[in-house]
Order: structure tokens, then C-alpha cells, then sequence
């Protein structure tokens, strides 16, 4: 298998005033989404990530951090280690050897795929289960991953960010734990209208009774996790429509993938495949492309999702109800 391509950017000085602005509009909109929620939710906060998750991440957000600084930081969790060292051995990296330090790890894998691996470690280990009637966390991770797997394969093929969009992507549905968890007396009702009617999606039934809608509140928690504003916007925006997300200015960007993403049929029940073909022209993709994207998700799922700590099932019926579409 090859070796994935590690993603760089390019950049002409041109270039670098359009991001600086590109960057600006995105800290305007992760505010605008996050809403008023320190009011709404003033009886309680998203629960924390691990500490040495955040200084990691606080680490790498400096911008000389080097791997040598990282790897004593990695060490101090041994589950953390052991993530980094499979993911590195693992054959989506196809190396020809076996690493087996965490500094040569580190700097084999990048800081950014470092990066996604802290934070969705971190994701996943705060997490819990809300053992709530019609919720399967199994499921919700399988929808999840597989959306980040595929907005990662499309943002590579668009030459965006592939680890923005994966991070986004896996995190677009952070609420609905947290909020079945922490808030569920004051949730519960708009869950199990949805469960009750799935003609609508969650989102229509959450602005029709609570004014606002999980992108939103995933906002809100990421904000509280203080993690990039590009995050935020991802996570906020992402049950907006790619027309929506285009008028913004943010459809050729991670936040248009992520938005693309979270069209995909669901494990869950919804596997119609009509929402993401139909959308994603807009991104010029074809169906055929789209298909190829999700069967190419598929290829290293269940690896993946063991690096992050997760026994899940490939959700081969996600890609079969695209290919016969």
C-alpha cells in the first residue's frame, strides 16, 4: 500500500493575506454559531478533555514545537503511547519497518496527523455513554468515523486540509452524547419526537422546539474545549446545506467537506443516499467520485478505529446503498 502523502501548504504572499483574512471570517463565524449557550446551558459544562490531551494540543498550537518536545508529553499517558505507536505501525502508513519509540513516531507521523490522533483520543475517552433508549454509541462512532474517514479522503482529492476536515468531521455530532448525558430532561422531548418521526431530520426538529440545533451546541463544546476556531465552524456549520455554506464564502474549504460529510447515509437508519449525491456537484464531484471516496474510507476503518480505542464494524451498507444509487 502507499504511504499517504503528507499535506502542506503552499503558499505565495498573496496567498498568505487571503488566509490571514480567510482566518478572521472564520473566528467571526466559530462566534456566531457557538451562540449564547454560556446562558442556555448555565447548569452545567461539557465534560473536560484529559489534561495532558489539552497540553499536548496547547503544545503543538505553538508554532516552534518540535516532536522531541512531544514525545515526554505522549509518554506520560501509556494508552496514548500505545494509539501513536499502532498508528504508526499500522498498514495505513505501510512502513517497512517497525517503530517502536515515541519520538521517532511522532516525527514519522507529523504534528498534524499527531494532532487529530491527541484530540480524537481525547474525544473518545471523555465521551460517555448515555445509555439512552434509541441511542447506540457503537453506531454513533461508526457514522462518525466514517464520515471523518471520507472527508478526509475527499479533502485530500479537493487538495484541502485532510486532517482539518477528518477532525471536523469526527466531531461534527459531539453534542448529542454530551447533551443525553448532562442535559437530557431538558433534551429528551426533541430526541424522541425525532425518533418518533424520522420524515425530518434532527436538526428541523431541534430549531422547530428548542430554537437551535446540536451543530450549534458542538459549537458551543468545542469553544469550551478551546479548540481552533476552523473546528468550531465545521462542527457549527455542518447541518447547513453546501448552497448555505457556499454563500459564506466556506464552500472550498474543510468546513464545505465536513458539510458534505454529514449528508452521508447513517448507520443509524437513514441510508438514503440522495442528500450527499445531490450536494455534492457543488464541490465538483461526481456520483462516481463520491462512491470511489467512501469505498476508499472503507479500506482502513476497522484499523483506524483500533487506533483510537474503538471496536467497530465497517459500515459496508453506507457504501453499498451509494453504489446502487
Amino acid at each position: 500500500m502507499d504511504t499517504p502523502e503528507i499535506f502542506v501548504y503552499h503558499t505565495t504572499a498573496l496567498e498568505v493575506g487571503g488566509m490571514l483574512k480567510f482566518l478572521k471570517k472564520v473566528s467571526q463565524y466559530a462566534t456566531l454559531v457557538t451562540g449564547d449557550f454560556a446562558k442556555i446551558f448555565k447548569d452545567f459544562s461539557p465534560p473536560p478533555l484529559p489534561q495532558v490531551v489539552l497540553q499536548i494540543l496547547e503544545r503543538i498550537a505553538q508554532p516552534e514545537t518540535t516532536p522531541a518536545e512531544l514525545a515526554p508529553l505522549i509518554e506520560k499517558d501509556p494508552a496514548l503511547a500505545s494509539r501513536v505507536l499502532k498508528l504508526v505501525n499500522s498498514a495505513y502508513f505501510g512502513l517497512p519497518r517497525k517503530v517502536s519509540r515515541i519520538r521517532e513516531a511522532v516525527t514519522l507521523l507529523g504534528l498534524k496527523e499527531i494532532e487529530t490522533l491527541v484530540l480524537s483520543y481525547g474525544v473518545v475517552k471523555t465521551l460517555e455513554d448515555p445509555e439512552v433508549e434509541g441511542f447506540d454509541l457503537r453506531v454513533f462512532w461508526e457514522d462518525s468515523l466514517f464520515r471523518a474517514l471520507f472527508a478526509r479522503e475527499t479533502a485530500r482529492h479537493l487538495d484541502l486540509d485532510p486532517e482539518e476536515a477528518f477532525a471536523g468531521a469526527l466531531l461534527e455530532d459531539v453534542a448529542l452524547p454530551v447533551l443525553m448525558t448532562s442535559w437530557y430532561e431538558g433534551y429528551r422531548k426533541v430526541y424522541e419526537t425525532w425518533q418518533d418521526d424520522r420524515r425530518r431530520t434532527l436538526h428541523e426538529v431541534e430549531r422547530e422546539m428548542l430554537s437551535w440545533d446540536h451543530a450549534q451546541a458542538g459549537a458551543w463544546v468545542l469553544r469550551h474545549w478551546k479548540l481552533p476556531d476552523v473546528l468550531v465552524c465545521c462542527v457549527g456549520l455542518h447541518t447547513q446545506s453546501l448552497a448555505e455554506v457556499a454563500e459564506i464564502g466556506f464552500l472550498e474549504t474543510p468546513i464545505g467537506v465536513v458539510a458534505l460529510a454529514a449528508k452521508l447515509p447513517s448507520v443509524s437508519g437513514d441510508l438514503n443516499p440522495r442528500k450527499v449525491l445531490s450536494e455534492a456537484p457543488l464541490l465538483k464531484l461526481s456520483p462516481d467520485t463520491v462512491k470511489a471516496l467512501a469505498e476508499k474510507s472503507l479500506e482502513n476503518f476497522e484499523e483506524i478505529a483500533a487506533c483510537l480505542g474503538l471496536e467497530l464494524h465497517p459500515p459496508l451498507q453506507v457504501v453499498e446503498a451509494l453504489s446502487a444509487a
